[in-house]
């Protein structure tokens, strides 16, 4: 009698390897996309929560400040005359793109009530190249997320 394996059955278990390590890839692709989505949602709400912190900041301080975007450095802060109120720093996988407004270069005033004086829109931008949008009315006190 012979020891060892027929090719019907290395053909089978290759198949059914082949089957589980397709499987598997595809469950890794999906876990990586959801993960993607999942940061890119907590950073927008991140940057939401940064610009609605600061504009109660200097309206419960009555005072004006800015809010600088420093593209090269992924990074907002809250500068209030010489010094940086706070700050938030983005992961190296969402990167602030583009802003844009009437009046913004790299950064927009908040006055004492807390309001800005123009709207806008911040892109921030994923490890695919996709492209999320928050803007930001005249006059509204809150921020949000397209």
């Amino acid at each position: 009698m012979k020891r060892g394996f027929t090719l019907i059955e290395i053909t089978i278990v290759m198949a059914i390897m082949g089957t589980i390590m397709g499987a598997s890839l595809l469950s890794i692709k999906y876990y990586k996309y959801i993960q993607n989505k999942i940061m890119v949602d907590y950073n927008c709400n991140e940057v939401i929560s940064f610009i609605n912190n600061s504009k109660m900041y200097c309206k419960e301080n009555s005072c004006s400040a800015v809010i600088t975007f420093d593209k090269i450095g992924n990074k907002i802060m809250l500068d209030r005359g010489l010094y940086t109120v706070n700050k938030l720093i983005l992961p190296k996988n969402i990167s602030l793109s583009d802003l844009t407004g009437t009046q913004w270069d790299d950064h927009f005033l908040i006055n004492r009530r807390g309001a800005t004086g123009d709207a806008g829109s911040i892109t921030l931008m994923d490890n695919n190249k996709k492209i999320y949008i928050i803007r930001m009315g005249v006059g509204t006190v809150y921020v949000d997320r397209e």
